[in-house]
Order: structure tokens, then C-alpha cells, then sequence
């Protein structure tokens, strides 16, 4: 059985960027305590993305 990391394709990394950002902007108005986290999890990701290039 092999231990290889299994990394996101750019594919799967812009649909959850997508969907984080739907979240956040929901949070910002009905929870904006979560807000921050989605927001760090959103800079994280596009810089995974930019890092690709």
C-alpha cells in the first residue's frame, strides 16, 4: 500500500475556493466569529493556487 500525499487538483482547489467564498460572505453578516477562519482558509488556499503557476 503506498503512503503517497494525495494533493487537490487545481479543479477541486477552485470549487472549494467557490464554495468558501459563498460561505464567507454568508458569515460575514449572520456569523461574523467564523468569518475570520474561512477568510484564513480562503488565503491558503490561493496561495496554494498561486503557488502552482
Amino acid at each position: 500500500m503506498s503512503s503517497e500525499h494525495h494533493l487537490p487538483s487545481s479543479t477541486d482547489l477552485e470549487r472549494e475556493l467557490a464554495q468558501l467564498r459563498r460561505e464567507y460572505d454568508i458569515a460575514v453578516k449572520d456569523r461574523p466569529e467564523h468569518a475570520h477562519a474561512l477568510g484564513q482558509r480562503i488565503k491558503k488556499i490561493e496561495a496554494e493556487m498561486a503557488g502552482r503557476k
